[in-house]
């Protein structure tokens, strides 16, 4: 595979950023949240931050 270069490189390590600060977003949450500790169990707040991290995911792979 060709090394990527230029726009297309600047392209995909912004999705790479977008991926990792979604998922930096939701890990950080989950530590400090109780109801996330305690249960194990996703809140409606770290429901919607696995979701942008996902969506994160999804888009740097269709880029």
């Amino acid at each position: 595979m060709a090394e990527r270069t230029g726009p297309v490189r600047a392209q995909h390590r912004a999705g790479e950023a977008a991926v990792q600060t979604a998922y930096s977003a939701f890990i950080r949450h989950t530590q400090v949240c109780t109801p996330c500790r305690t249960t194990g169990a996703d809140c409606e707040t770290a429901a919607g931050l696995r979701q942008a991290w996902r969506d994160a995911k999804e888009a740097a792979v269709a880029a």
